[in-house]
């Protein structure tokens, strides 16, 4: 098996460096499921080799993933990377599925392709028994992301996006922690497909009339006002349940605590990012009247959430729960600031997005690794990790306080942008911002002090061993990423502004 390993990675390379940057993006897209396949056709107690073939195959799809940001064109205020998956027969083309890149997908492609070694990395030493189903579900998981964040077909986007369910479902059954992840899983899947129940007829309707599914030449249709009207509910019903917006939020504190490790990972670092990405390529451009008419609602239903959100979580005792209503809050920020509906907002919305999928997912690795070794989540059963755990409480203070929005982290920056857009929109709502952002430093320092300050607990210090290399070597990448972001934020948002004028050029929605 390592050298049918080595002559594919070989024979892949090969082809990908002869064609040309062409075949980066359907390149990106593939490897991971043909990480799968190889891994679904290796003997099932080949442990190593299912862990190290997934390993190599998210390696090679970030590495290609970078190499499309290489090969982007700041310049161009266009889809890149455009390509068209093609069903024909008899000289008859029976299905056609573009697929392209902008700004803020490019970033949404590398975040995913960064994260997912990651996932395989912190699950090395667990999930014995279902190691090949593991992986093969996760690169999955991965494609399907990836297909997501570049497909340019409305239909096909929903099938994807709703296809992100059923890997989804089965890491949280499979890879749960605890007795209740069925339910959990049952959870996400259930509130996802009500969400959806009104989606589908909207993108069929939208078909119907105007005759093609073609992002790029629906973005040119131009919907009647009324219209725009009902078919924005359906729209936002199938995205607010995923980025969560308050009441539809309930499934994702339960499928944090019930999840793994990576299962937490994906959810925080990209899984939450898929209402928000919906929001920026379909509802923004395609409805831009019902948006502006809508903001309003937006504004109250986000401003009572981040509000609502950043009390309870003082009021929590489980260390996920506390991490994950705090994405709740700061998803509710980026809803503010999305429907801003101004160039600033629409690049730091982005920009928020990629900042809370490199910090959520740091923080969701650290309570992993404190779980291998307490076996509980609960905060009283924590403390003194300074005494026993000097390494892990140092990554944990790094990451607070990326989560709290300190300068030098890309946390502030984004809540900045967010801020300042918002402020030339509704000052007032900017203002109540602020205090949930204030809220938001009282719950992750009084988290970090309950973990890390006070005495030992009495079983927590015999046996009790620090961060290993593998766990070290997890973390490192996310805080170069944190601190790169931090310093130098110009990198992603020269990037992100080809999308923010993209979209305005689409929406123009201040005049109207």
């Amino acid at each position: 098996m390592p050298l049918v390993f080595i002559i594919i990675l070989a024979s892949l390379f090969s082809l990908i460096f002869i064609a040309g940057p062409d075949l980066f993006l359907p390149a990106t897209i593939l490897s991971p499921l043909a990480g799968a396949l190889i891994i679904w056709l290796s003997p099932k107690a080949s442990h190593s080799i299912h862990r190290v073939g997934a390993l190599i195959f998210t390696f090679i799809s970030f590495i290609l993933s970078l190499m499309l940001w290489a090969h982007f064109d700041l310049a161009a205020v266009s889809f890149q990377q455009i390509f068209a998956l093609q069903v024909s027969w008899k000289g008859t083309i029976w299905l056609s599925c573009p697929f392209g890149i902008d700004g803020f997908s490019l970033w949404m492609i590398i975040l995913t392709t960064a994260l997912f070694p990651m996932c395989v990395i912190c699950s090395w030493n667990t999930l014995w028994l279902c190691s090949q189903e593991f992986m093969v579900i996760l690169l999955i998981l991965e494609s399907m992301l990836l297909c997501v964040w570049s497909v340019l077909d409305l239909i096909a986007f929903y099938v994807f996006y709703e296809s992100v369910l059923i890997p989804m479902f089965l890491l949280i059954a499979i890879a749960g922690s605890r007795d209740r992840k069925i339910k959990a899983a049952y959870q996400l899947v259930l509130y996802t497909l009500f969400g959806s129940l009104l989606f589908l007829p909207c993108l069929l309707f939208i078909y119907t009339q105007y005759g093609t599914t073609n992002l790029e030449l629906l973005y040119q249709a131009n919907i009647s006002y009324d219209r725009q009207l009902v078919l924005w509910w359906g729209f936002w019903f199938a995205f607010a349940v995923k980025i969560p917006m308050v009441p539809l939020h309930l499934w994702l504190p339960e499928a944090h605590v019930e999840a793994s490790t990576a299962g937490s990972v994906i959810l925080a670092g990209v899984l939450l990012k898929l209402g928000g990405y919906g929001f920026l390529r379909l509802c923004l451009p395609l409805l831009p009247e019902a948006c502006q008419y809508y903001s309003q609602f937006i504004f109250i239903l986000s401003l009572i959430a981040l509000m609502y959100t950043a009390l309870i979580t003082l009021r929590q005792v489980d260390l996920k729960k506390i991490i994950a209503y705090s994405s709740v809050a700061h998803m509710s920020l980026v809803m503010l600031s999305l429907f801003s509906l101004n160039d600033l907002s629409y690049t730091a919305s982005m920009f928020f997005m990629l900042s809370h999928g490199i910090i959520s997912p740091a923080l969701f690795l650290c309570v992993g690794f404190l779980y291998d070794r307490y076996h509980t989540k609960l905060l009283k059963y924590l403390g003194g990790a300074s005494y026993t755990m000097p390494i892990f409480s140092t990554f944990f203070f790094f990451f607070t306080l990326g989560n709290m929005g300190l300068p030098l982290w890309p946390s502030f920056i984004a809540e900045f942008l967010c801020l300042t857009g918002l402020f030339a929109y509704h000052s007032w709502t900017a203002i109540i911002a602020c205090f949930g952002m204030i809220l938001s430093a009282a719950y992750s320092l009084w988290a970090y002090a309950r973990v890390v300050h006070g005495l030992p607990k009495p079983y927590s210090i015999t046996n009790m061993c620090d961060l290993c290399r593998r766990e070290v070597f997890t973390l490192i990448p996310l805080v170069i990423i944190s601190i790169w972001l931090g310093i130098k934020p110009g990198l992603v948002l020269d990037s992100l502004e080809v999308s923010s004028l993209l979209w305005q050029q689409l929406t123009d929605v201040r005049g109207l």
